[in-house]
């Protein structure tokens, strides 16, 4: 029987970044990349305290949006709180809330009977179940706890940032108009056309925004990476668009529309457009996991079955998996599940560890083994399944495996830098550049920063007419 083989470094990297549907790091790249390219372009041509602003708030939100969910939930929760509570933080909260003994593969109970039927090789999971169980009211608050609190958290800090941000650079403009002021005495005379410093004084403070709590939280956003990184940065628009200075309300807008879009709506159709022309235009399937494609278990499949059709013991499992159709959906996934943990040792194993449609547990001993301590969706192992088919039955009839596994790890790499750069490229300069276009075509060729000018004005104007008072 095949063992859970290793995975390379550069196949984790690859894989990490080519998956858009359970993880982050495709969304760490992309900000990071596009945030740079922002930095850069406003710097140059929106002028230094636009290049200051965007600087300190995309890298500012950045790192608050990318890494303080993780953050907290592992220094507060899971090395913290759930060791006090003697409270395993691995058990994934879906299992916790999913109700339906008899019905649901996702059940902690039923993940509890399959890994006690698995034998002495599964025991450590099925303790750490079973006490999960015993304790499952506390376990259920903790995940609850886990989720809103550093949701709730990470969202404050970064309505902290944008405003810090905003105040900072009021500050700045202070400063460099009363440097001005005492430098030359214009604006004498500006006073007596407009009463603007009631204006000036009315408006200045009106941030009366308070954070409200999400009215329901559900193990989609608490199980999904993804899904809670999505609710934060939806904070972050929210904020973003209730925080915005005048004159830059459009410019926000904007902006958090391409960067939703970019990010979100378009990663898995840029993916998709790949995958289509690696299988149309170069003949080779990409849609499968690079890690999977980077393995010897899929050489080993495609060499067996060119030796003797038939003979990959890989192919059949991926086709019984397909075959899989129970009486009904629940009946169907937790025959998935048997199947998967009853060929726990074998070929498709490695496989489904490669792509993560099946989590893994280290145990004590240091033994890598699937993992019934997550849910499993049996849709996602299905497709997996289906696409390892397709694979094996085009590289078949191939004369160098060798040479065509390579080309198609190559193709499917490109395909991922290609898919991350575009949207890097769209987030972080043609994004900029459109608004900067647009600042120039509404504002008589100034593209200047309407809020930072707008406010530079106001300053100015408040500053003569204290000055105006002192005199009098």
């Amino acid at each position: 029987m095949a063992s859970v083989s290793g995975i390379s470094t550069i196949s984790k990297v690859f894989s990490k970044l080519g998956d858009n549907t359970g993880s982050v790091v495709p969304m760490y790249v992309k900000d990071f990349t596009s945030d740079s390219l922002t930095s850069f372009t406003y710097f140059k041509d929106g002028g230094k305290m636009d290049g200051v602003e965007k600087t300190v708030e995309e890298f500012g939100t950045g790192i608050l949006w990318l890494g303080g969910i993780p953050f907290l939930k592992k220094f507060i929760f899971d090395d913290f709180l759930f060791k006090k509570a003697n409270i395993n933080p691995n058990v994934d909260a879906k299992r916790l809330f999913t109700k339906g003994k008899e019905n649901s593969a996702d059940t902690i109970e039923f993940a509890k009977q399959k890994a006690v039927s698995l034998g002495d090789s599964f025991r450590e999971q099925a303790e750490i179940l079973s006490d999960t169980i015993k304790n499952k009211n506390l376990a259920k608050n903790l995940s609850l706890a886990k989720f809103g609190v550093s949701t709730l958290l990470t969202g404050a800090a970064l309505f902290g940032i944008i405003t810090l941000k905003q105040k900072n650079t009021e500050k700045q403009i202070e400063k460099q108009v009363r440097e001005k002021i005492n430098k030359d005495n214009h604006l004498k005379n500006a006073i007596k056309k407009t009463d603007v410093y009631q204006t000036f004084k009315g408006t200045k403070e009106n941030n009366n925004t308070s954070f409200k709590g999400l009215e329901s939280i559900g193990t989609f956003f608490m199980t999904n990476p993804i899904a809670n990184t999505t609710l934060v940065d939806g904070v972050i628009t929210g904020t973003r668009l209730v925080e915005a200075r005048e004159g830059e309300r459009f410019e926000v807008g904007l902006k958090e529309f391409c960067q939703l879009l970019f990010i979100y709506g378009l990663a898995q159709p840029l993916q998709k457009s790949m995958e289509f022309i690696g299988k149309n235009v170069f003949k080779k399937p990409i849609d499968l996991d690079y890690s999977v494609l980077d393995s010897s278990v899929i050489k080993d499949a495609i060499n067996a079955e060119q030796t003797k059709k038939g003979s990959s013991v890989l192919l059949k499992q991926a086709k019984e998996i397909v075959n899989i159709n129970g009486n009904n959906q629940a009946q169907n996934a937790k025959d998935v599940v048997n199947y998967i943990f009853d060929h726990h040792n074998e070929p498709i194993s490695d496989v489904l560890k490669r792509t993560g449609d099946v989590g893994t547990y280290k145990t004590k001993e240091g033994i890598e083994q699937l993992s019934l301590l997550s849910s499993i969706n049996a849709n996602k192992v299905k497709n997996t399944a289906q696409k390892t088919i397709n694979l094996i039955e085009n590289a078949v009839d191939k004369d160098d495996v060798t040479k065509y596994l390579k080309t198609t790890k190559f193709l499917k790499g490109a395909a991922i830098v290609l898919n991350i750069g575009i949207s890097a490229l769209l987030m972080g300069y043609l994004q900029p550049q459109l608004n900067l276009y647009l600042r120039k075509k509404f504002h008589n060729g100034d593209n200047t920063n309407p809020a930072i000018k707008n406010l530079t004005q106001k300053m100015e104007q408040k500053i003569a007419f204290e000055g105006k008072e002192s005199e009098n």
